[in-house]
């Protein structure tokens, strides 16, 4: 989605890659799994850790993507022309060695909105959303669980990405793991370790074009949701709908969205008298582990000449 479409409601899905939706799905579930923990489920995921939540013992997460995601996982250095041909014909990105973990932002296409078959480009001329390659990193060492919760779970991690298309291993353990591990730690918080990297060979039974304005997302205990990707918006009813025009009032606000995902954690918080801030603005912002550590990941990057975070023009409060 681009900057003149966000307008600061957290009504609208903006990211709409297939990476950043697993990770609203999975924000989605875990919310879904703090609701039955305070509700004594016993098939929750979480246990008690003083004042948060963690995650039981044995339990891990993987993360499986369709192809490499955009950005740095498919940057590889420049080399011959036979090799720079052979690494476009793979999907990947062949760049000069000091462009090697550098913070990407989207070239997307306008009829479409984002789309993972564009590669990214090193200014945000076009909007202001790091690439997938940028968030997981960042991800990958703060925590999944991100800044909304935060300040009720202990730090979350992948411990395995399983990558099929663009796949290479040296990009991908440089993006999401390398290039932030030399980063100073806050006191309090622990780095995981680097995660475990895996192709496959998976092909679907069919194919979907390269960009099509439409995106899935779902999560355990969940609805499943068809996602405009245009709008940021979900799709309410099929009915009468001529592609590719859709009516503003066959849409709706998302589940997923993140007005939405606050809405669920403070309504659950409230109801077993959970701590959480009473705006999004002030839990997003909240002095925890999590933020000071991403406060860190983005001074180590502009000091190390890997880029500037983005500021989005219009902050969400509600």
């Amino acid at each position: 989605m681009f900057m003149d479409k966000m307008d600061g409601s957290g009504e609208l899905v903006e990211d709409l890659t297939g990476d950043s939706l697993a990770l609203r799905g999975f924000r989605s579930y875990l919310i879904g799994q703090i609701k039955k923990h305070a509700e004594g489920a016993e098939d929750s995921i979480f246990c008690k850790s003083g004042n948060s939540l963690q995650v039981k013992e044995g339990i891990t997460f993987i993360l499986y993507s369709n192809s490499s995601p955009m950005g740095d996982c498919r940057v590889v250095p420049k080399e011959g022309p036979k090799e720079g041909f052979k690494s476009r014909k793979q999907g990947l990105l062949p760049v000069n060695e000091e462009e090697l973990g550098k913070i990407r932002f989207f070239r997307t296409d306008k009829r479409f909105g984002s789309s993972e078959s564009c590669f990214t480009s090193l200014a945000s001329f076009l909007h202001c959303i790091p690439s997938p390659s940028d968030k997981l990193g960042m991800r990958q060492i703060c925590g999944v669980q991100g800044s909304l919760l935060s300040g009720i779970l202990e730090p979350i991690f992948i411990s395995r990405h399983i990558v099929n298309r663009s796949f290479n291993e040296a990009s991908l353990q440089r993006a999401l793991y390398d290039r932030f591990k030399d980063v100073a730690v806050p006191e309090g918080f622990q780095l995981p370790p680097a995660p475990t990297l895996t192709h496959t060979l998976w092909r679907g039974t069919f194919g979907t074009p390269p960009c099509i304005p439409w995106g899935v997302i779902w999560a355990l205990d969940q609805n499943m949701e068809l996602l405009h990707t245009p709008t940021g918006k979900r799709l309410v009813d099929w009915e009468g709908i001529v592609p590719p025009e859709v009516p503003e009032e066959k849409l709706g606000v998302s589940s997923y969205a993140t007005k939405s995902l606050f809405s669920a954690l403070l309504e659950t918080c409230k109801k077993h008298k959970m701590t959480c801030e009473e705006t999004y603005s002030a839990q997003k912002t909240a002095d925890t582990l999590y933020r000071k550590m991403k406060n860190a990941v983005i001074a180590f990057a502009k000091d190390s000449e890997l880029g500037e975070w983005p500021v989005k023009p219009v902050q969400p409060d509600f």
